[in-house]
């Protein structure tokens, strides 16, 4: 089951305008077109896809890449309000989405997904895509350590098309930033 010729860039995913917007958006709070947050952005689309192609479970696309490419952003200061960073970024998402004119059960679908992708527990009941992106994100962040039954091999070859320079340099700078400026708010994402 392929959701989309398997994209290298952003730009190749980016299909319609708020997928075009929240791409857009990335580059704006990361100041830079191609940066190492843009590329772990797809690479956890890719992954999430592929998770759900395996496990042939059809998607909402759009919903998916949109908050693959918001989830982090509310580490940003052009995106953070000061709060929990993953709420941040889902409150972020559906402003955005409003304007796009999204209905408001998709919307909520993709804010569900970028506020509960540090949820330790699997999030099925709160929908497909949530959950898909909560493993894609943990498969990416960990090198491919945890897997969640992809091969190696393939996500060795994710890896080598998608580059993972900085990815682990930048999230650690925007966490201790995080960390020192909303201490608490950090840690509320890991105690809810």
């Amino acid at each position: 089951m392929a959701y989309m010729d398997d994209p290298i860039t952003a730009e190749q995913a980016a299909e319609t305008p708020a997928e075009r917007e929240a791409l857009d958006v990335v580059r704006d709070a990361t100041g830079e077109t191609g940066g190492a947050m843009e590329r772990h952005n797809l690479r956890v689309f890719r992954i999430a896809c592929e998770l759900a192609a395996r496990k042939e479970i059809a998607v909402d696309r759009e919903v998916l890449l949109v908050a693959a490419f918001i989830h982090d952003l509310g580490l940003y200061d052009k995106v953070s309000r000061g709060g929990v960073y993953v709420k941040d970024g889902a409150d972020f998402a559906t402003e955005l989405l409003e304007r796009q004119g999204w209905e408001p059960k998709r919307i909520r679908l993709c804010a569900d997904a970028i506020e509960r992708h540090h949820e330790l527990r699997p999030q099925w009941k709160a929908g497909d895509e949530v959950e898909l992106l909560r493993r894609a994100d943990l498969v990416d962040i960990s090198s491919g350590l945890v897997t969640f039954g992809l091969s190696r091999s393939w996500l060795r070859s994710l890896f080598a098309e998608i580059s993972r320079d900085g990815a682990y340099r930048e999230v650690g700078r925007l966490v201790g930033h995080a960390l020192r400026e909303r201490p608490l708010s950090m840690a509320r994402i890991f105690l809810r």
